[in-house]
């Protein structure tokens, strides 16, 4: 029998963080990588890529993988081998971010990965987490498991130090729609969809407008909103 293979070739950066002396950050850039696919019995199932970075402890990073071709997915693993944490989807998006701080010094292990079974270019980042990266992580965390009360000033504070990021929005609007705050839903809703506007994301505006014209409208024909 005949094994097709195909390679297709990955861009990956890695920015390297890493903590100098009075909390300056020094960024490094890593060689491009390459990611290889093999196709067999019909079935494509991309490599993982590894990268490594030295960290400090107590320093807090942003780890991030992004891709328009693919559905990513990023595991981080500490000096000693464990895995520290995981992501799929954040931000409202495909794309893969850990926000962490560092419990040790050493050398950290990052491996990205596919989550779909597709591959293709890629964009691997590590740096400094900034404020909006701490506060919209803290939102979202306290959000998954559940307390709302907490969530909501988080998402707000998220918002207060950065206006135009659309996913903030979205998810505080989510969390008011869960709260039966229709009003303020339909005004986060219509602030995301004007910064995705703004960003040129047609695509994503236009299926947020018929999202919530269909929460306005259900099927039944009621009122929602």
């Amino acid at each position: 029998m005949t094994m097709l293979k195909r390679v297709r070739r990955a861009s990956v950066v890695l920015a390297t963080a890493l903590a100098l002396g009075g909390g300056s950050w020094m960024m490094t850039t890593l060689p491009a990588a390459a990611q290889s696919l093999f196709e067999e019995r019909g079935t494509l199932a991309p490599m993982q890529a590894e990268y490594s970075f030295a960290g400090k402890a107590g320093d807090t990073v942003t780890v991030s993988m992004t891709s328009t071709e693919f559905d990513t997915f990023l595991v981080l693993n500490s000096p000693s081998g464990e895995e520290l944490a995981s992501n799929d989807d954040y931000a409202r998006s495909l794309n893969s971010t850990i926000v962490i701080t560092l419990p040790a010094s050493g050398t950290y292990k990052v491996l990205a990965r596919s989550f779909s079974g597709q591959g293709g270019n890629y964009l691997v980042t590590v740096r400094a987490a900034t404020p909006y990266d701490l506060a919209y992580s803290r939102a979202t965390e306290l959000y998954r498991n559940g307390d709302l009360d907490a969530a909501l000033p988080a998402f707000t504070e998220a918002i207060r130090i950065d206006s135009e990021r659309p996913e903030a929005y979205l998810d505080r609007g989510d969390l008011y729609f869960s709260q039966g705050n229709v009003s303020a839903t339909r005004s986060d809703y219509q602030a995301a969809i004007a910064l995705y506007e703004k960003q040129g994301d047609r695509e994503t505006a236009q299926m947020l407008r018929e999202q919530l014209s269909y929460l306005e409208t259900p099927p039944d024909g009621s009122e929602s909103f």
